[in-house]
């Protein structure tokens, strides 16, 4: 059986502790991979921009899935190949239920990140997630004045929105509110500081299946690697599934191997074994 695609997943796989850079041991195998003719897909819960620049400066990585599965990017034609987006008027309506309570909610749209102004005047740096610093520092993001007007005035769909640092005191009632529009799902369990969520419908599979489609690629020649609840499928459906040292056990029981960690090149050690 030969190896045409490898779908990977980024945080706690690809990406260490700092969750920003990519080890030269890992980088170094994908870069084998690509010389070989081996097609490297990301397949990730980060928006296309917040991807690490060893990444976005690769030669010879043309596809990624983001946001979960929200959109398939083909880099070279600058298009989405495939999106499941909330649509803009649905999006309206969720923004116009957290605007003005001053949360740190990040807006995924666009292959970007959009921040409601008052908050991006104004940012609590010790609720920014550690690994977004960067982003936020070096103004990556754009900001509007009203999100809900905005993406409603623009016809603009989002692929997920991330609100961290919630009060406690708000917690359960802006789970319920955002659960009772019906129109979108979670992929943290449970009301809490912490959200992210997106369009009912998504389904990671389809835009992996709309990227393996456009190459002439089936599941019998893909290497799948990841180590959440959000790469199962993924790992089930690839020829190999390969789970992380670091994932919890029901995910290695699915898998047909496990590596090492992701703190010590647990993706390396797989495509050396697998691919290389």
């Amino acid at each position: 059986m030969k190896i045409k695609a490898v779908l990977i997943d980024m945080d706690g796989t690809l990406l260490g502790k700092s969750q920003v850079a990519i080890s030269v041991r890992n980088m170094t195998a994908l870069q084998r991979a690509i010389e070989k003719g081996v097609q490297i897909i990301p397949c990730t819960g980060r928006v296309y921009d917040m991807l690490p620049p060893q990444l976005l400066t690769q030669e010879g990585l043309r596809y990624f899935v983001t946001s979960h599965g929200a959109r398939a990017y083909d880099r070279e034609l600058n298009t989405s190949i495939y999106e499941d987006l909330i649509p803009a008027e649905e999006s309206a309506r969720v923004m116009q239920m957290l605007e003005g309570k001053g949360l740190y909610n990040e807006i995924a749209a666009d292959g970007t990140i959009y921040f409601e102004k008052a908050i991006s005047d104004n940012f609590n740096m010790s609720i920014v997630p550690e690994h977004h610093i960067w982003y936020i520092r070096d103004n990556c993001y754009t900001a509007v004045e009203r999100p809900s007007e905005h993406f409603l005035n623009n016809g603009i769909g989002v692929e997920k929105m991330n609100i961290y640092g919630i009060p406690k005191e708000m917690q359960e009632s802006i789970y319920n509110d955002l659960n009772a529009t019906g129109f979108i799902k979670h992929t943290r369990p449970g009301a809490g500081p912490n959200l992210e969520f997106s369009h009912y419908t998504l389904d990671k599979l389809k835009a992996t299946d709309a990227i393996l489609s456009k190459l002439g690629i089936s599941y019998d020649e893909t290497f799948a690697i990841g180590d959440s609840s959000s790469d199962i499928e993924i790992i089930k459906r690839s020829a190999v599934g390969i789970a992380m040292g670091n994932a919890p056990d029901y995910i290695k029981e699915l898998a047909d191997g496990v590596t090492g960690i992701n703190t010590e090149d647990g993706v390396a050690e797989a495509f050396e074994k697998y691919i290389l």
